[in-house]
C-alpha cells in the first residue's frame, strides 16, 4: 500500500507521539496512569538505590537554581549510579506551562534522573498531606525528599533520610545526607 505525503507525515507524527509518551522519557503524562502512580511504580522498581524526589516549577528562579544545584553538587560530584532522582515539574507561578518543561528538564540532564510533568499537581498535593513540613500552602513545591535503598512505597514511601524546603535554603542538609550515605548496592 502506498501512502501519500500527508498520510506519511501523520503516521510519522503519531509514532513520534507514542515515543514521547513511552515510559522513561519523562515527557508529559501517559493517559492510563496518574503521575503519582507512575512515580510510585518507578520508586519501587528502583528499590536498592537511594531515591531523591524533587518537586519543582519549570520557571521559578529559586526552583530552577535548586535543580541546577542538585545537578552540580549532588549528581556530578557523586557519580554513584545507584542514586535515582525523580524530578516532578508542575505549574506554580505565572509563566509555568508544559511548554516551559522541556527547557527545565535540561537543568537535570543526568541519566539517573526521571522527569515527570504533573499538570494536576497531584504529587505536590500528596506530599503536602503525607510528609508534614510545616509549609502552609496548598501544594508542596521547591522541595526534596531523600529515601534509603530499602524504602518501599506502599501507602507512603517510608520516612525520608532527609527532606527540605526550599531546595536552596536546605541544600546543606541534602549535601550532608548524601555525603554520609553508605555506598548503595
Amino acid at each position: 500500500m502506498r501512502l501519500g505525503k500527508g498520510r506519511t507525515l501523520l503516521l510519522f507524527l503519531g509514532a513520534w507521539g507514542l515515543l514521547l509518551l513511552a515510559p522513561g522519557n519523562g515527557v508529559l503524562l501517559r493517559a492510563e496512569t496518574s503521575v503519582l502512580e507512575q512515580l510510585k511504580t518507578q520508586f519501587n522498581q528502583d528499590k536498592g538505590a537511594y531515591r531523591l524526589v524533587v518537586l519543582v516549577s519549570p520557571t521559578c528562579p529559586q526552583c530552577t537554581s535548586g535543580a541546577g544545584w542538585i545537578q552540580e553538587y549532588i549528581l556530578k560530584r557523586n557519580p554513584d549510579p545507584n542514586v535515582k532522582v525523580y524530578a516532578v515539574w508542575y505549574e506554580m507561578i505565572e509563566g509555568d506551562s508544559p511548554t516551559a518543561y522541556p527547557e527545565a528538564r535540561g537543568l537535570l540532564p543526568d541519566k539517573r534522573v526521571t522527569h515527570y510533568w504533573d499538570q494536576p499537581k497531584e504529587v505536590g498535593r500528596w506530599y503536602l498531606d503525607a510528609v508534614p513540613t510545616g509549609y502552609a500552602g496548598p501544594i508542596q513545591w521547591d522541595a526534596f525528599y531523600l529515601y534509603n535503598p530499602e524504602a518501599v512505597w506502599e501507602d507512603q514511601p517510608g520516612p525520608p533520610v532527609t527532606w527540605g524546603r526550599t531546595i536552596l535554603k536546605d541544600r546543606q542538609k541534602l549535601a550532608d545526607a548524601v555525603a554520609s550515605l553508605r555506598p548503595a548496592r
